[in-house]
């Protein structure tokens, strides 16, 4: 037999653990970002645009002072920033605070996922592209109905280090310290956070495409009414913007989207000619309960109708409107729990809705 890999057996590792147990912490990623990512590959230049139906991002890569110059970030890429805004993310939501500690918060978010966190090669990539993360301008772009919406903004505000000398290139190097998110970012990740499992996000840290596909099927397959084809042309359009053909393309998404798989288990997602095929599923991790970060319950096997419904895009809009700031999925997981001796509403969306309005005043 063949010696596994280290990434295999990370995968395989973490899809046991995922399957016997629940996860006792939750990541976050913005939703705008699980549809339209960060840069898979170094960026010539330092613009980066992709845009995928109705989402759109923008990127513009840049400076920061060292305490005596000006030092132009690159644009991040890769997996090491996409796990760095999840972190940073993350850590807003836990405390309701867009202001971060990162020193002894950056080791902790490492073990979570499973990384190293004495590793001086991983923190060190990792603090990089926090750095090159902070200096970053991202507009996000969003359609809703009629309405286009721009956000501008720098996810964060304010960036503070502490000041070294880097031996290799004879440059101060930055370390980061505290930083402070912009309000605008802050304002749109706790309407739009999308709830993410840290021991899957550990095992697929080697592939910047297979967080992307993950973060992807965590927003979109508990939100779906029925099944739903993409043919790998849409797919390579919202995943592949760096791939000029087709089919090399399709052989990567196809590798990338097993290794979601195994860690991902609660997945209905199926290959078709042409394609692939996306069946209503339960989220990668159960919603927390209201108040609280663990998620206690077992997640139910799903089929096409479930018995708790999935909430429809219209209803989840109504919510944002009604309970601006709110967890959405901590709401459902109360109204499913407040049900479960209650008779079946005829109207599973309108009554969640009518239940949304006393619980955002605290009244459940």
């Amino acid at each position: 037999m063949k010696e596994l890999t280290p990434i295999t057996r990370r995968i395989i590792d973490a899809a046991a653990d995922i399957m016997q147990d629940d996860a006792t912490e939750i990541e976050y990623q913005h939703g705008i970002l699980c549809q339209v990512g960060l840069p898979r590959k170094k960026v010539e230049g330092r613009v980066f645009e992709r845009t995928f139906k109705n989402a759109s991002i923008r990127i513009i890569a840049g400076e920061l002072w060292d305490g005596k110059h000006w030092i132009e970030q690159p644009v991040p890429y890769g997996p090491k920033p996409r796990l760095a805004l999840i972190y940073f993310n993350s850590e807003a939501i836990r405390t309701k605070n867009p202001h971060i500690e990162v020193g002894h918060s950056c080791a902790e978010f490492l073990r979570r996922i499973g990384l190293p966190d004495q590793d001086g090669r991983t923190y060190n990539l990792f603090k990089r592209q926090m750095t090159a993360l902070a200096a970053t301008e991202l507009s996000l772009g969003f359609t809703t109905q009629n309405e286009a919406v721009t956000i501008n903004a720098r996810p964060v505000k304010e960036f503070r280090a502490w000041v070294g000398s880097d031996k290799n290139d004879r440059q101060q190097s930055l370390w980061p310290g505290e930083l402070t998110l912009s309000t605008d970012y802050f304002e749109s990740l706790l309407a739009h956070a999308v709830p993410l499992d840290p021991r899957a996000l550990g095992a697929l840290s080697h592939s910047a495409l297979a967080l992307d596909i993950y973060a992807f099927l965590a927003r979109r397959l508990h939100e779906l009414d029925k099944s739903v084809r993409i043919p790998f042309v849409s797919l390579k359009e919202q995943f592949g913007q760096e791939y000029q053909d087709l089919k090399p393309f399709k052989n990567k998404f196809l590798s990338s989207i097993q290794q979601v798989m195994a860690v991902y288990p609660e997945a209905h997602v199926e290959q078709v000619t042409g394609g692939i095929v996306l069946s209503p599923s339960n989220p990668p991790i159960k919603p927390p309960i209201k108040g609280r970060r663990i998620a206690v319950e077992k997640p139910k096997l799903l089929s096409p109708s479930p018995a708790a419904p999935n909430l429809s895009e219209v209803t989840t809009e109504q919510f944002r409107k009604l309970c601006p700031r709110l967890d959405i999925y901590a709401c459902k997981a109360d109204f499913d729990a407040w049900l479960a001796d209650k008779t079946k509403p005829k109207d599973y969306q309108k009554a969640f809705l009518g239940f949304a309005k006393k619980w955002g005043k605290g009244k459940n």
